[in-house]
């Protein structure tokens, strides 16, 4: 075998391990949101049957939808991540040559990671910090309320470095098994 065939194929297993992370995590932070968010809605359907049918609240509902809240919503944000599905606006940059088109996706990659490598920092630091004090009703720990935030931005950090690979290679990414041609 050629060194050139060598190293396309040591290429296409990176890419082929790559596209098995975001197809793995993806799976996984879309079964962890849905179930958290099905947590939510039995949560709080049973605080408002508790209130309607016997005139009584449940005090830690509001702990735990909170917590909810916060898995669904930074595990939601991987998922665009993983879909590179981010709102942008695109007119100015279609407009330039293909160069420019390129400097620019590759510099949004990098403002991202950047962004999210510091989110990490700060969730790391607030995790320690919050550790040191409990929830008023459940008696959990407080850093529980940063966990989906340290794990989300860890996750989009992989997801951002593996599209960043992608685009200074100025390659598309091997395409995801199951999917039409047209989505190609």
């Amino acid at each position: 075998m050629s060194a050139a065939g060598g190293a396309n194929g040591d290429r296409r297993t990176l890419d082929g391990a790559l596209r098995s992370y975001l197809d793995v995590s993806r799976r996984l932070v879309l079964g962890v949101s849905v179930a958290v968010l099905a947590l939510m809605v039995a949560i709080n359907g049973v605080a408002i049957v508790g209130r309607g049918v016997f005139g009584r609240s449940f005090v830690w509902v509001q702990e735990i939808s909170i917590v909810s809240a916060m898995w669904v919503y930074f595990f939601a944000y991987g998922l665009i991540a993983k879909d590179d599905e981010y709102i942008r606006v695109d007119l100015f940059v279609s407009l330039a040559g293909r160069r420019t088109q390129q400097a620019t996706a590759i510099l949004a990659r990098l403002a991202t990671i950047g962004f999210h490598a510091v989110v990490a920092w700060f969730a790391v630091e607030t995790w320690r910090f919050l550790g040191l004090f409990r929830t008023s009703v459940l008696d959990w720990p407080e850093s529980l309320f940063v966990l989906p935030i340290l794990l989300g931005a860890i996750d989009i950090l992989v997801t951002e470095c593996i599209h960043l690979r992608w685009a200074l290679t100025g390659r598309a990414p091997p395409p995801r098994p199951g999917l039409p041609a047209e989505e190609i």
